[in-house]
């Protein structure tokens, strides 16, 4: 079962807009809807805050895949993050390997691209995704913090 939410640009990191069950269509029509350009206004206005960010949270795989985006109105592009669990080596590669949840996060201007990788999340074809956002210029990778 598929769930999403949104975070509006400025508003705190811990703040979400819950909206539930979900298949791809109906999120894509959310992506299309979703005032992208006001949103960054906004998250400009206030740095403090989050960027506007889409989630989506797939809750029998525990994967979750959202798009984000940053910039200003003239100049902006879309940052990617797919979640997922991983096996993290103990201190210095030595001791006891843990599974954590792990982000990775990916840079792109193409908004079909983005619709086309949410296609292969929501078709569960995970391996798909990730060796095709892996193409993208990497912005980041850290333990995921929720």
């Amino acid at each position: 079962m598929f769930t999403y939410d949104i975070q509006h640009g400025g508003d705190p990191h811990d703040k979400y807009d819950l909206k539930g069950q979900t298949d791809y269509d109906n999120f894509i029509s959310a992506f299309d809807a979703f005032p992208w350009l006001d949103e960054i206004e906004k998250a400009n206005a206030n740095p403090g805050g989050c960027s506007p960010t889409l989630s989506v949270k797939n809750k029998t795989d525990e994967k979750d895949f959202w798009v984000s985006m940053s910039g200003d109105r003239n100049n902006h592009g879309y940052l990617v993050g797919y979640v997922y669990f991983k096996t993290k080596k103990g201190l210095l590669g030595f001791g006891k390997e843990e599974i954590v949840k792990w982000v990775e996060i990916y840079l792109t201007e193409d908004k079909q691209q983005i619709k086309d990788y949410f296609k292969l999340y929501f078709d569960k074809k995970y391996d798909e995704l990730h060796t095709a956002i892996k193409q993208l210029e990497k912005f980041g990778e850290m333990e995921a913090q929720n």
